[in-house]
Formats: structure tokens, C-alpha cells, sequence
């Protein structure tokens, strides 16, 4: 308990004091951001995919 920053116990900041979770959130959004996207008429149709009310795997393959 003696070795706690006083940051964590007071909320004052002593030196460099960084919120590098939300810097790192910002920086991948900020990347994500950048990145080309297509529209989404662009993609395939899958008319499967339009009802939840089948089977899982229904057409085959692995569940």
C-alpha cells in the first residue's frame, strides 16, 4: 500500500501521466478510418442469410 501512486489514491499526477488506453482507441479508430471501405450494395447477395428461423447448417458444412 505504501508503494500505490499517489495518482491512484488522489488523482493528482506526478511526471508523465498518459491515458494510453484511449490514445491506443483513438489511434486504431484513426487507422480504421482511413482505410477504403466498399458500400455495402457492393457486396454479394445471400438470400439465405435473410431468415433466422433455419437450422444452423442446413446447407451443409460444420456448425
Amino acid at each position: 500500500m505504501s508503494n500505490m501512486p499517489k495518482r491512484d489514491i488522489t488523482g493528482e499526477c506526478e511526471g508523465e501521466c498518459r491515458d494510453r488506453v484511449r490514445e491506443g482507441e483513438e489511434e486504431r479508430q484513426a487507422k480504421m478510418n482511413q482505410e477504403a471501405f466498399e458500400a455495402p450494395e457492393s457486396f454479394p447477395r445471400a438470400p439465405w442469410a435473410n431468415s433466422r428461423k433455419e437450422q444452423p447448417g442446413i446447407f451443409g458444412g460444420h456448425v
